[in-house]
């Protein structure tokens, strides 16, 4: 009796190859995830675990075959949030093996708006000045105050349904103008007021990014120009002590000169041809 041949991998159905897309669960954990990592609200985001902050992923049943995964998962994320906790500060932190628990508290106690911390920032802000530091460090110290303080004094948002007018965007704009003025006015005015009229000439003002930009290669500028002024002062520092070294005096003048022979660089109480020739002279001639 004939018997029907073996099929072969070419010959079954595509979805029996195992080559379909391979979808990531928000159990899995890899070698890079330990409890030791320091993580962000973006790498929980893009490591698929934020979903067991905002309650998107749910306990499952005790007897669910993920039960064990979920427990391991929410000690990996818990482990994470306290090690972006300040050391001074964890130990007011409550204990909770509920990641989702942890970050309600620690928002609830470090998110509430800070009237005097507000204007502490502000007040450093304004009292912040270059004071000789390069650009990079300069604009580093003001970016950390920018940063608290946006935390501490959040934008409000609108939800209003309808509204054509896009005002969340626009205080975001008119904050990042503050933070150009702010900049722009506190940096030396020796070195950058040339640099401070020109930004401040133009009709719409820059980004802060572009502004920062402009700073960074005015700062390169005047780095190579001091550099070359330098070498030029070598230089001619090297050129005056030269020719002080071949007899010339300060203004150019010749220094003494001998009554006696009419030569240059010493006078009658040294001549030769007065107080006698030394012995190293030798054979050579004795007048001129």
């Amino acid at each position: 009796m004939a018997t029907e041949p073996e099929k072969t991998i070419e010959d079954k159905p595509h979805s029996s190859r195992g080559d379909e897309k391979n979808t990531h669960s928000p159990y899995d954990l890899n070698a890079s995830n330990n409890p030791g990592n320091i993580i962000t609200q973006i790498s929980l985001r893009a490591r698929r675990k934020w979903g067991f902050i905002d309650g998107t992923h749910t306990e499952p049943g005790k007897d669910a075959t993920e039960f064990e995964d979920w427990w391991i998962v929410q000690s990996m994320i818990v482990s994470w949030i306290l090690n972006t906790i300040e050391p001074s500060l964890r130990a007011t932190v409550a204990y909770a093996e509920n990641p989702k628990t942890l970050w309600e508290d620690i928002k609830e106690r470090f998110s509430v708006v800070n009237g005097p911390r507000i204007q502490q920032l502000k007040a450093d802000l304004t009292r912040c000045k270059q004071e000789g530091a390069s650009m990079a460090a300069y604009y580093e110290k003001l970016k950390i105050l920018w940063d608290e303080l946006a935390n501490c004094d959040q934008i409000l948002k609108y939800t209003c349904g309808g509204c054509k007018y896009s005002i969340g965007s626009q205080l975001e704009k008119r904050r990042e103008e503050e933070k150009v003025h702010q900049l722009v006015m506190s940096f030396d005015d020796v070195s950058y007021a040339t640099m401070r009229s020109s930004i401040l000439a133009i009709d719409h003002l820059p980004s802060l990014n572009r502004v920062y930009t402009m700073l960074i290669q005015e700062e390169r500028m005047k780095t190579i120009t001091k550099s070359a002024n330098e070498r030029g002062l070598v230089v001619g520092l090297a050129v005056h002590v030269g020719n002080k070294a071949r007899g010339e005096g300060e203004h150019g003048e010749k220094t003494v000169t001998c009554s006696k022979c009419g030569k240059n660089g010493h006078d009658v109480k040294e001549c030769f041809q007065i107080v006698g020739y030394p012995k190293w002279w030798g054979d050579r001639p004795r007048h001129k």
